[in-house]
This record gives structure tokens, sequence and C-alpha cells, in this order.
């Protein structure tokens, strides 16, 4: 009889243990892993997976609730449990620590990331809530709801700050601008409205849609919005003046996604339609369609390096793009029913995606190989200044040549140009490292490439931001102030270099005296343009000889710098 009891209470034990919440996914994760998953997670019906800003944390919400995963283990944290009925949206602040969720129970929760507690219910809708968004400074939340309102929140009191009202349909979207003073939210009316999130005024309604408007996305810029919408289009508007700046057409049905990549410059659109569109922002051309699925697309998200797109579909699978060259890297199949979300980890080396099959699966991403720039001229794995100058010293000549960087044949001014915009360009991962350019670029250098690239009046967003580049280089070359520094090695023997500065052109003279005044040498610099002197194969050169060609004695000396109607002195010690 114990031994019968004894086995009764292990089983207990072990069915307990594998359905507890701490447990739940360790264990989970283990069944039936399609290929490429490392993880399974998820219970009930899933609508968004969304991660912490600081990748450690995965919020999963649906028809059950909120669960919370650890990222790396996939161990169940918590269960986030209030919501009366299924829950749409759950954005984490831009600091990670509180998540809010949106609920068709008509409100809105905060939750506390670290304990799990709730920290209030925000109450005012009367109708389910569809989106939930926070501030860029996290202070502020904004959600839209079926009730026709959008509605500004203290994250920090939960006291409704304005309720924003003019939409005459459900509210599906709402999104900040990047810099928290204008909210857009997007409707079934047709419509979308920017509104001033400081006074809760209207700025203007944006018509031109004919149908429900699904999704709204503000560039990384700020300057530029995307809305999709059931009129089978996207549409771009100026944010500045309200204007649409171009419709999009290609889908032949409903757009239910829109996402900006990193850098602005390519929109990606999904549809009902079972394809996805990628279009260039600046000129609006469609640069390609993504075909495959056999499903309706309902998510589009690019990774946080911009380099990869994924996709989930009706299909129940989920595909990686490479953005560059519109290939599809993988399928990942394993899901029995609509992928409705995906999210990619800070990192893009993992990403998630939620399955109305009520499961999560991570998947571990192959890290690509880092992509080969034409602009990196000296292939270094990195586009940076040695690359400019490598194009500088090239130019005018033709042929085959790596600083060919177009491929017309010859390097020219649009060739450094396209470098320069590479540097520009944060995607392409260089920075200007001052020192780097003192001892190789000039000021004359660089007004004369501004001087050619201006007269060719390139306008494609390369150039633009080349150009944009090479101005800043020239402010970065350009000192405020002219100086003499300190020459080096001091003391010396026998030799030395004397840097100063130039904040604007000037004939320059450098005197070296003798302790008792005499002139030892002069050093006639002829007319120099503004800059920075100072590496050694700029600053001026003394030998440690006198105007005959003589080495001078050991003890101090005085150089004294003239440029223009600046005149400075400064001591050296000969030690021999």
């Amino acid at each position: 009889m114990k031994t019968r009891l004894f086995s009764i209470f292990l089983m207990l034990f072990f069915l307990s243990m594998l359905f507890s919440s701490n447990t739940f996914a360790q264990n989970y994760t283990q069944l039936n892993l399609p290929e490429g998953a490392i993880a399974r997670l998820g219970k009930g019906e899933i609508i968004e997976v969304a991660y912490s800003p600081d990748g450690t944390r995965l919020a999963v919400a649906g028809s059950i609730g909120i669960w919370i995963y650890d990222a790396a283990t996939g161990e169940a944290l918590d269960l986030f449990t209030g919501h009366t009925d299924w829950v749409v949206s759950v954005p984490f602040s831009p600091d990670g620590s509180t998540l809010a969720s949106g609920s068709s129970d008509d409100t809105v929760r905060l939750w506390d990331v670290g304990t799990g507690a709730e920290i209030r219910t925000l109450e005012g809708h009367t109708g389910s809530v569809r989106s939930v968004s926070f501030s860029p400074d996290g202070q502020t939340l904004a959600s839209g709801g079926s009730d026709t309102t959008v509605r500004l929140w203290d994250v920090g009191t939960g006291v409704e700050i304005r309720t924003l009202e003019g939409h005459t349909w459900f509210v599906h979207s709402v999104s900040f601008s990047p810099d928290g003073q204008t909210l857009a939210s997007g409707s079934e009316d047709d419509t979308i409205r920017l509104w001033d999130v400081g006074t809760g005024a209207e700025i203007r309604t944006l018509e031109g849609h004919t149908w429900f408007v699904h999704s709204v996305s503000f560039s990384p810029d700020g300057q530029t919005l995307a809305s999709g919408s059931g009129d089978d289009t996207i549409r771009l508007w100026d944010v500045g003046t309200g204007a649409e700046i171009r419709t999009l057409e290609g889908h032949t049905d409903a757009v239910y996604s829109v996402s900006f990549s990193p850098d602005g410059q390519t929109l990606a659109s999904g549809g009902l339609d079972e394809t996805i569109g990628l279009w260039d922002v600046g000129t609006g051309v469609e640069i390609r369609t993504l075909e495959g699925y056999t499903g309706s697309v309902h998510s589009v998200s690019f990774s946080p390096d911009g380099q990869t797109l994924a996709s989930g579909s009706a299909d129940g699978t989920v595909r990686l793009w490479d953005v560059g060259t519109g290939a599809e890297i993988r399928t990942l199949g394993g899901h029995t029913e609509d992928v409705l979300s995906v999210s990619f980890s800070p990192d893009s080396r993992i990403l998630a995606s939620g399955s109305a099959d009520g499961t999560v699966l991570l998947w571990e991403l192959i890290p690509s190989e880092p992509p080969q720039h034409t602009e990196d001229v000296n292939g270094d794995g990195s586009v940076n200044i040695q690359d400019l100058v490598l194009v500088a010293a090239n130019l005018g000549q033709a042929g085959q040549n790596t600083a060919d960087v177009n491929g017309d044949g010859v390097v020219d001014i649009r060739d450094l140009v396209k470098v320069a915009g590479a540097l520009g360009n944060a995607a392409a991962a260089p920075s200007l490292n001052p020192h780097q350019a003192l001892s190789t670029l000039t000021t004359a250098d660089v007004k004369q490439w501004i001087s050619e690239a201006q007269q060719l009046n390139l306008t494609d967003a390369t150039s633009q931001k080349g150009v944009l580049f090479l101005e800043q280089l020239l402010r970065a070359l350009t000192p405020t102030e002219t100086a003499l520094l300190a020459n080096y090695p001091n003391p010396f023997n026998p030799e030395t270099w004397i840097p100063y500065h130039l904040a604007k052109d000037a004939d320059v003279t450098l005197t070296i005296y003798a302790i008792d005044g005499q002139v030892v040498r002069t050093l006639a610099l002829g007319h120099q343009p503004a800059g920075i002197y100072q590496a050694r194969s700029r600053a001026a050169y003394w030998d440690g000889r006198n105007a005959f060609g003589e080495p001078v004695a050991s003890g101090v000396y005085f150089y004294t710098l003239t440029a223009g109607d600046f005149t400075a002195t400064r001591k050296m010690l000969i030690r021999k």
C-alpha cells in the first residue's frame, strides 16, 4: 500500500513540475523542435512577441495573458494575469523596466518586469485596445482602440493626460515620432491623424487611402510616415507638411504591415496577396517583390543590423531574406497556423516567431559574413579614411582599379563621393577618426573635392551623404584658432618637428633664435592653407643646423611662428 501511494506521489510530483510556470518552457522546448529552432515557447493563441531593449527578456502575448521568458535559456520567468480577454499589444518601455499591455477587455495595464507585479490598470477606453506605444523617453504611453479614441497616459502616475478625438472608426495603430513630439494614428476611417503630444492638438489629418489603415510607421529620422492600407497601397507622407509624397502601388490586396530599414532608405510591406514589397524610400520605386508564400503576410521586420528581413505568413512559415539582393536565405517551418508576429533580438542573432497555433519558436540565425562594400577599397573589412585617401591618390586613373568604386572605368570624383557617402552612413560601420585624417588629408584637397562634387549636381542619397561628410570633414580639419604647439621630441638631438594650426590661409615663416637673440635659422614655409600641421609629414622640420648647414651647440633655443598677423614664440632644448 505504501509503495503504491509513493508511486502516485511521484507521478503527481513530476506532473506538477512539468506544468509549473518556472519549468514549463524548459520541458516544452524539448518536444518536436523543427530544424533550425532552438526553443518552443508559449501556451494559448499568440498575437505578439517582443524582446526587451537589452535582449534578456521575451514577452509573449495572446489568449491567456502575458508570458515572460528568459531569452537566453527559454525558461518561463513569469505569467502576468489580470486581463479578462485577449492581449494584443505588449511593448517594453525604452529602459526595459516596464511592460505595457493593451487588451480586448478595454484596458491598458502596466507591469513591473523585474517583480512581475501589476503597477496599475489604465481605464478609460470603452472598446478593445488595439495598439499601445511608449514615447521615446518612456514617460508617456499612447493607446488606440475600437472606441475611435487615442489616449495619452502618464506612465509614472497612470493618470490619463488627455483623450484625442477625431477618428470616426476603430484605431488600429499608434506610433510616436523618434523625437517624441508627434503621435500618428491609423484608423478604419481610412485616415491617419498626426497629434501634438505636448498639447494634444490635432496637427492634421492625412487623407488619400480609400480603405482601412492597418499600419503606420515613422522613418528613423522622423521626417517621413509610411502607412499600409486595405486599399492595396502604401503611402509616404511628409510629416512636416502633411503632404503625400507618393503612393506605392504593386500589391494586389490589402497591406497589413510596413517597416522601415534601420537606415531609413528601404521600406518593406507585407500583404494579403502573399507577397512582400521592398521599396526605395527616396524614389518610391519598388526594388523587388519577394514571393514564395502560399498565405497572406502578416508581419515584416528588419534585423537591427539592416541586413536581413524576416516575415511571417498565414501558411505557417517564417522566411528570411537578404535585403541587399532580395534572395531568400531560409524558410523556417514548424508552425501549424498563421504566424502573426516576428521579432529579432537586439543583436540580430535570434528570431522569435509567434503563431495562432499557440507557440513561439526561437530560431538561432547563422551569423552572416560581413558585407563586402565596394567602398572598402583597401579590403581591410571596413570603410575608413584610408579608403578615401586611396581613391584620392588614384584620381584620374583609367582601367581596372579597386579605387574605381562605381565600376565606370575611371577613378573620379564620383568614386570619392561614393566612399565619403559610405563613411557618412552608419550602416556601413565606418567612423571618422580625426587623428587618422590629420597626416593624410589637407583642407585644400577637401575644398576641391566639395567644389567638384557640387558642380556635378549629384542628387542621389548616397552622393548627398558623401558631400555632407566631406563638409563635416573640412570642418574637422579646420582649426578655430591659429596656434603654435610644442615641438617634439623635446629635448632633442639632432632633429625635431614643430607643429602648428592655421585657422585661415597664410604665409608662414618659422624663425629659430639662440638664447642671445641671434637668428640661427629661418624656415620659409610659404603660403599654407588653413589646416592642422601636426603629423610629421606636415609639421615644420628642423634638422638642428644653422643657415650654413653647421650643427648647432647644445642649449636652449627659441622658435617663432609668423602666419599673417599672428606671431607666437616657444622654447626648445638641444641636448647632446
